[in-house]
């Protein structure tokens, strides 16, 4: 009999075979139930493959290196069929368990579809009644101007009416961000402050590494040209005014 999923968390990775290891130890160990769990893969060059193997609990998907938002669409086709996503990248460890259910709580709470890290600063609730109401649910809202890719948490709405990430973005850089941008768009954040976390589910991951290691692990001029023609890319794209974009497998 085929299993049916209800979640599933996908972990996005490229060339950190040496701390790969520890980040998908920390999801087995702490995944909800029914949960379906994805490594994708852009193309790593060094023991990725080799540390997946030790780790059969995860459907290992890789592809040619085209990038992050390459990578990322890799997540979405896997675990399209899921109800609740979580994409996260590979400098993350989740220290304790409950994560996933609070993300579900918050969407069933808030009619929320999109969660993620937010960017640098946390700014104030603009909203008193709507961070009222999820403080009495024991839930923590809290904003930042811009959204991070290094978790995010949706449901299935959001791929049936935004799709995937815009293949148009190559490397690193601003793709996410146009993609949270849609999902906006299309209705799925109904907060003005549009980019939304939950501090308790937040508070169970660690960060190591962020921008050193991986695909940060090369000339910085490189980086630099990639976000600079991606900067570019989410320009021309702005004025679009599309929302849906398939969820191609690379």
């Amino acid at each position: 009999m085929k299993a049916i999923y209800h979640r599933g968390i996908a972990i996005a990775t490229y060339n950190r075979a040496k701390t790969l290891p520890e980040v998908l130890d920390s999801i087995v160990k702490t995944r909800p139930e029914f949960c379906r769990l994805v490594l994708v893969d852009d193309g790593s060059t060094d023991d990725t493959a080799k540390v997946a193997a030790k780790f059969p609990q995860f459907m290992y998907l890789r592809g040619p290196n085209k990038g992050v938002i390459a990578n990322k669409n890799r997540a979405i086709f896997s675990l399209q069929n899921c109800k609740y996503i979580m994409i996260l990248e590979d400098d993350l460890i989740a220290k304790e368990s409950g994560y996933f259910e609070t993300y579900e709580k918050a969407v069933l709470q808030s009619g929320i579809h999109h969660f993620c890290r937010v960017q640098d600063k946390e700014v104030p609730e603009a909203l008193d009644e709507f961070g009222e109401y999820m403080t009495k649910k024991d839930l923590t809202p809290i904003y930042g101007p811009t959204p991070r890719g290094d978790l995010t948490f949706i449901t299935s709405k959001v791929i049936s009416t935004v799709g995937g990430f815009n293949p148009e973005f190559l490397g690193v850089g601003y793709g996410h961000e146009e993609w949270s941008a849609r999902v906006w768009r299309a209705g799925l954040i109904p907060h003005p402050s549009r980019w939304v976390d939950i501090k308790e589910a937040r508070d169970c991951f660690i960060q190591k590494g962020d921008t050193s290691g991986g695909r940060w692990d090369v000339d910085a001029k490189v980086i630099k040209e990639q976000m600079r023609r991606n900067k570019q890319v989410l320009k021309n794209l702005k004025r679009k005014k599309y929302i849906y974009c398939p969820p191609t497998l690379y």
